[in-house]
């Protein structure tokens, strides 16, 4: 004989406090990897076995700590878009995202091989990229993808319940 839902304890369906609230989760994860990212290595600069002085880069000094501030807004944003429905707010997460999506891509990315100065004076220097800029890349594709959710399922915005 098969035991039925409510004997198992298992709920029948997701309860919409879990599915309302979920882009919670990636865009409070993905500000907090974007502020942490700021203090990691972004890139450094090996010259055969050590890394000269200037050849250590963090990410935060690199963009002038600009996923730190986009970090920051985001966490108000969220608990505005999601907790309180905004749509405003759904919609700043989505261009706040966007803009950490191209501070990593755009400002960061290009400059992770480049030796620079050093390059130019130690013959055999080679730039590759640290924890920082996968931190901030990770940080900034769960804020986006918590940020569309945040759009999509907003309270109120369609009925979700299947």
């Amino acid at each position: 004989m098969a035991a039925s839902a409510s004997e198992t304890g298992v709920p029948g369906r997701v309860p919409a406090l879990v599915t309302q609230y979920w882009p919670l989760l990636p865009i409070v994860v993905g500000a907090l990897l974007l502020i942490v990212a700021e203090f990691l290595p972004l890139y450094e600069i090996r010259a055969i076995t050590t890394v000269p002085a200037g050849g250590r880069t963090s990410a935060g000094s690199h963009h002038g700590y600009a996923l730190l501030v986009i970090g920051l807004a985001l966490l108000p944003m969220a608990a505005a878009a999601v907790i309180g429905g905004s749509r405003p707010a759904a919609v700043a997460l989505v261009v706040l995202s966007l803009i950490a999506l191209f501070v990593a891509l755009a400002i960061d990315l290009p400059d992770l091989n480049e030796t620079g100065l050093i390059g130019r004076t130690y013959e055999q220097a080679e730039a590759r990229p640290r924890v920082g800029f996968f931190v901030e890349t990770l940080g900034a594709t769960l804020a986006m993808l918590g940020s569309i959710g945040a759009v999509l399922f907003r309270p109120g915005s369609t009925d979700h319940r299947g």
